[in-house]
């Protein structure tokens, strides 16, 4: 667009990716037992060359009858699996960064300035030929149950399980790359190996019985107890004498790093009851309490208690409601309910030490130092939630409604809080605060034709959830997202978790005068004053300047069938949150990176000082900005989420012995309505993590799939 020629990176990275999956089930069953063995086989390419996935599953479930009294089974699933990773997303080294801001004026294949872009990480397609990172996964899972009814009301069950899992991921970065640079580095490599087991043992003791035809009492008493294992080693490598070998034997490197291996053990055991009472098919009572201890915990806190209770009227029963003519489905629902969080680490009540190297009269020595701050006084994190709800059924349940309002409040909340660097410590575990969540849920369910030769079905949900955090003992923020991103969301009192904090941006220093106004450089060096003007404003102070959270978020699915073809499509909309778009981090306008068009047109000059949305074009490699709402944009969206056609021939008479053959073509990701300006706004970069929602940087995109199945049944 600027009479500039060079290489689209974007281009030599990504490609389109293509996938197969094949399925396999048989099954039987006899009045004697019955079981299923099915096999699964997946290949992904990723959108991204030279990233993809690779799975094969077999599962086999079997139950027996041994007596009419006695039944048991038996369970057993095996994964294998490998996934090829991309360079992560990280603003230091990303292939997406590189892609994106590695200068376009660099032919493909021209690795003559790589030495002095090395700070910029490495030539995007580096990252594609010249890179490893690797993840090989096992997973073996059994379970087994034995069933006996005592008599005509009482069954004992009892349960065991087993899964295993281990995986090893492998890493290596050439000399052509930041982090295996040549002169520097000579290759980098990594090798890491993580086992993980999980054992659970449940007896459990359910009673059934009907009385008079208008009691029906369901009671259920249990005790389980779960062990967790896990072990893992870990080290890395760097000057390598070829990278031809790469990371297969590292004991190759010259400088091999230290060897890390670590184990850990925790404990879970519970008590549990539960009753359910029908009265007349029209009244329904629900109670149940339950005892669990984890050695995460003390042993003055190892055991809380957690109950809960719920009342359900069918009003659509009673005569009065029946008499209106009006309801097929009419049902009250009130429930509160108890639960608890034991998500730490292992042994953050107990004092532990590791080994730590120390020089002492020339050479090395070993000796102990304390691995963390541990705190005797954490508990269970609890949680009480409050529902209130009510169905509807009209026209033969043709249209149906659900509404759900709920309130949450989480108190002694457990989290990993920053301390005085007097104690030695940079952080420690504890319980402070409280969040509370309140909620609408709405679902709706219209069927608008329903013949025996065309259905149509509606399905649609709306659903509201405000969050605040109350409690602190002071404001606190999330963990750092990266460097140069610390305390990006603030926690407190009053505020959602979510709440991204910085500066408000109040346009550019356009002339000296302006830069004199601001009492920093009022009295600053003439050069200090020029390098300013083109530059960005701040208001005084930190605010909040952002929230992650959505305002309400919707669905909606359609679904067709017309003889023996079936169509339908799922819409998805999340409305009212904000993304803190690290990715713009990167775009300073300074040096050799490539500027964005979007970018390059608005920056500040002389002459585009009235519409320029970025500050000027500059060679100060040290520029620096801060954190500001120039990084929060608006992550609304709507998308065709899925949309999916099928046939199915019934008994098929030009083959025999089949049953029937259903052909689909569907369709994800499709279309999506977004203000967002990078690739995807339904993006989480840090996972799972609540304090940490709704950030972009540099992620692995959301693809559209097209997708042809076909389905035979014997």
């Amino acid at each position: 667009d600027h009479g500039v020629e060079g290489t689209n990176w974007q281009d030599q990275i990504f490609q389109t990716g293509y996938s197969q999956e094949y399925n396999m089930l048989i099954s039987s069953a006899t009045d004697r037992g019955n079981y299923t063995v099915s096999g699964n086989y997946t290949s992904q390419d990723g959108i991204i060359k030279g990233t993809g996935f690779e799975r094969y599953t077999l599962r086999s479930n079997n139950s027996q009858n041994i007596t009419k009294n006695i039944t048991v089974g038996l369970n057993l699933s095996y994964t294998n699996s490998k996934t090829d990773f991309a360079k992560g997303n990280s603003l230091d080294y990303s292939i997406l960064r590189s892609a994106l801001l590695y200068p376009p004026t660099i032919y493909y294949g021209d690795f003559s300035q790589s030495d002095e872009l090395l700070w910029f990480s490495a030539n995007p397609r580096t990252y594609v030929i010249s890179t490893k990172n690797e993840l090989s996964s096992v997973n073996v899972f059994a379970s087994a149950f034995a069933s006996i009814r005592l008599n005509d009301h009482l069954v004992f069950r009892q349960n065991l399980g087993l899964n295993k899992f281990e995986n090893q991921r492998s890493a290596y970065s050439n000399r052509d790359t930041g982090e295996g640079a040549k002169d520097k580095v000579n290759g980098k490599g990594g090798l890491s190996n993580n086992r993980q087991s999980h054992t659970v043992t449940e007896s459990m003791l359910t009673f059934n019985r009907v009385l008079g035809e208008i009691h029906n009492l369901n009671a259920v008493a249990a005790v389980t107890y779960e062990q967790r294992e896990s072990s893992a080693e870990a080290m890395n490598a760097t000057q390598f004498p070829t990278d031809l070998t790469e990371n297969y034997d590292m004991g190759l490197a010259l400088v091999p790093g230290r060897l890390v291996s670590s184990k850990y053990e925790s404990k879970l055991f519970s008590m549990l009851g539960r009753i359910n009472y029908v009265l007349n098919d029209k009244y329904i009572f629900t109670a149940s309490f339950r005892r669990d201890g984890s050695s995460k915990f003390s042993s003055n806190n190892r055991f809380a208690n957690f109950a809960s209770g719920a009342l359900a009227w069918r009003l659509s029963e009673e005569p009065f409601i029946k008499r209106m003519n009006l309801f097929d489905n009419l049902k009250l629902r009130l429930s509160y309910g108890q639960t608890g969080n034991q998500a730490i680490g292992d042994y953050q009540t107990m004092y532990t030490m590791r080994v730590a190297n120390y020089p002492l009269g020339g050479s090395e020595h070993s000796g102990f130092v304390s691995d963390h701050a541990f705190n005797t006084r954490l508990k269970w994190e609890t949680t009480d939630q409050y529902n209130a709800g009510i169905d509807f059924g009209f026209y033969n349940n043709r249209l149906s409604f659900i509404v759900d309002y709920y309130y949450k409040k989480t108190n002694d909340l457990l989290q990993n809080v920053k301390t005085p660097q007097s104690t030695g410590y940079i952080s420690q575990i504890i319980n402070n605060g409280y969040v509370t969540n309140e909620g609408l849920e709405l679902t709706a369910n219209l069927v608008p034709i329903q013949n025996k030769l065309f259905n149509w079905s509606v399905d649609a949900n709306l659903s509201f959830n405000k969050n605040r955090i109350g409690g602190l003992m002071a404001d606190q923020y999330a963990s750092r997202l990266w460097y140069r991103a610390d305390n990006v969301f603030i926690q407190r009192n009053g505020l959602p978790i979510g709440a991204i904090y910085g500066y408000v941006e109040d346009g550019f220093y356009d002339n000296e005068a302006e830069v004199r106004a601001d009492p920093t450089y009022a009295t600053a060096e003439a050069n200090v004053v020029k390098s300013m003007i083109g530059e960005i404003k701040y208001r005084d102070g930190l605010h909040v300047i952002g929230d992650t959270n959505p305002d309400y978020i919707f669905g909606l699915t359609n679904n067709f069938e017309w003889n023996d073809f079936t169509f339908g499509f799922f819409i998805q909309g999340v409305m009212g949150n904000d993304i803190f778009n690290g990715n713009l981090m990167n775009v300073t306008l300074f040096n050799t990176t490539n500027i964005p068009v979007a970018v390059y047109d608005y920056r500040w000059t002389p002459e585009t000082r009235d519409i320029a949305r970025w500050p000027k074009a500059t060679n100060q490699a040290k520029r620096t900005w801060l954190i500001s709402d120039r990084y929060v944009e608006d992550g609304s969206y709507v998308r065709l989420k899925n949309i999916n056609l099928g046939y199915t021939f019934n008994n098929p008479k030009f083959i025999k012995g089949i049953n029937s053959i259903h052909i689909n073509a569907s369709a994800n990701n499709l279309f999506t309505w977004t203000k967002y300006s990078w690739y995807d706004p339904d993006v989480n970069a840090f996972g799972n993590d609540p304090a940490r929602r709704g950030v972009d940087v540099y992620s692995y995109p959301t693809s559209k799939t097209f997708a042809l199945g076909l389905k035979v049944q014997f």
